[in-house]
């Protein structure tokens, strides 16, 4: 198989599927990824593994579901030693890697307000930012070199401050866009590409983006596509919480008096976020065609989950594993390599899925405790794309959730479960779960969740000992 000379893994935090005019928005500006879709392969039905960053990104970066890594919701760090994690993977095949921008395997300096980063899990080059202006960071340093006037523009309080509440309001900021966390990440990212072409190892190169996630503070170049677009606003169904769980149920009463302005301001501005994410990926392409490595550079494009976006008449992420929080992007690109140009895969498929896929692509053996599924002969054109039956998330403390083509089944302990029937209506808005008529779907699809559990709580990870 032929061998990319460098993989760059694109994550953004809080990004749906949809938010790409080549998947299917034409409100969505976004030419440059519109490129990698149309000259790669886009799965449109690649599913996260939980509902919050922490646990999500410890899955896709290990290929091991939540219960295996032990990172069960927000708050918990990946261990230092932990491995497999995609760093230690490439570096076994070789690979000189490098983390920029925001990672989030282990909680914020908060705890410490050490801006010292505690871990850097096997990556050669560590450019770690996990907030957008809060920390003393790597993001921070580079205001104060390369834009010292703007320090205090994209300055945001702490994750955990009292002043952060309503920053999902919207507010547009008069700096330039190289200023901004997505300028930084692709900057930073350039000058990797520019300084370390000629070393003869292959790349891997970790972008994390941190927008869409609030606070949503576009510059002006940003919300330019968005000002004048009448774009439309989800909203609830009437009585649509009378048949679901009180965890539901809570989210619809917190929202419930957001206003169709702000619905309409809250989505603006988050377009405008990913816009600014695709300006940064747009310097990656051009940075990779300066030097002449376009053709022989696998790109991967993706999120650790989505957010509600006033579908629903919710704002966010949550708990109510409704697909816009957990359909995200999922997007390879290799000229050199890939059979399959423009393809749109609608079949099912896990986040945890990515990794493995990657390095069977860069000819690196896929560890043997890795949970997810390579689709690297697909993308190559040496077999037909088989994707999942089914695929699974948890979120402690225990809520669980099977879907397949047809049904979606969610378990929430000590409460009302879930049945969506994609077959009767598409927007997850009735529960079927008390319909006489889905009586045997019910069992089946609590039978699959059930087994999706067991297998996700098995360590896969080598043992000592008797047991």
């Amino acid at each position: 198989m032929n061998t990319p000379k460098n993989v760059i893994w694109i994550t953004t935090d809080h990004m749906r599927v949809d938010n790409i005019n080549a998947n299917g928005n034409s409100l969505m500006h976004t030419p440059n990824m519109d490129f990698l879709v149309k000259n790669g392969v886009s799965f449109t039905n690649c599913f996260a593994q939980s509902t919050v960053c922490m646990p999500s990104r410890a899955s896709f970066m290990t290929g091991l579901y939540p219960q295996q890594t032990g990172v069960t919701r927000n708050g918990i760090d990946l261990p230092a030693d932990f491995k497999p994690t995609v760093a230690t993977a490439f570096n076994a095949g070789n690979f000189l890697t490098a983390q920029i921008g925001k990672l989030h395997f282990q909680n914020h300096e908060d705890k410490d307000f050490d801006p010292r980063a505690k871990n850097n899990y096997g990556f050669d080059i560590f450019h770690l930012s996990e907030e957008p202006g809060s920390y003393e960071d790597a993001y921070i340093n580079y205001l104060r070199t390369e834009f010292p006037e703007y320090v205090e523009t994209f300055r945001v309080p702490r994750s955990t401050s009292p002043k952060r509440s309503g920053e999902s309001k919207g507010v547009v900021l008069d700096a330039p866009w190289e200023a901004s966390f997505s300028g930084f990440v692709s900057t930073i990212g350039e000058r990797f590409l520019a300084t370390r072409w000629g070393d003869s190892r292959s790349k891997f190169m970790h972008l994390g983006f941190y927008a869409p996630h609030p606070p949503l503070n576009p510059t002006k170049e940003m919300m330019a596509p968005y000002l004048d677009l009448d774009i439309p606003t989800g909203s609830m169904v009437d009585g649509e919480g009378d048949d679901k769980p009180d965890a539901i149920k809570n989210l619809f009463n917190q929202f419930k008096n957001k206003s169709k302005e702000e619905a309409e301001n809250y989505i603006k501005h988050f377009y405008a976020m990913v816009s600014g994410v695709d300006l940064g990926i747009g310097k990656i392409i051009q940075k990779l065609k300066d030097i002449g490595q376009l053709e022989d550079t696998l790109i991967i494009l993706g999120s650790d989950h989505g957010d509600s976006c006033t579908d629903h008449g919710l704002f966010l992420k949550h708990p109510s594993f409704y697909d816009e929080i957990l359909n995200v992007p999922c997007v390879m690109f290799w000229p050199n390599g890939f059979k399959n140009k423009g393809h749109l895969e609608n079949g099912l498929m896990e986040n945890l899925d990515i990794l493995p896929t990657i390095l069977e692509l860069s000819n690196i053996p896929i560890p043997d405790t890795m949970m997810g599924r390579s689709y690297a002969n697909a993308l190559t054109g040496q077999e037909s794309f088989k994707m999942r039956d089914d695929v699974f998330a948890f979120i402690h403390p225990g809520i669980s959730m099977v879907r397949t083509k047809d049904y979606k089944y969610i378990y929430y302990p000590d409460d009302i479960d879930v049945l969506y029937d994609y077959n009767d209506e598409k927007n997850e808005v009735v529960n079927q779960i008390d319909n006489a008529d889905y009586a045997d779907i019910l069992k089946d699809m609590k039978n699959k969740c059930i087994s999706r559990l067991a297998k996700s709580c098995q360590s896969p990870l080598k043992k000592t000992g008797l047991f």
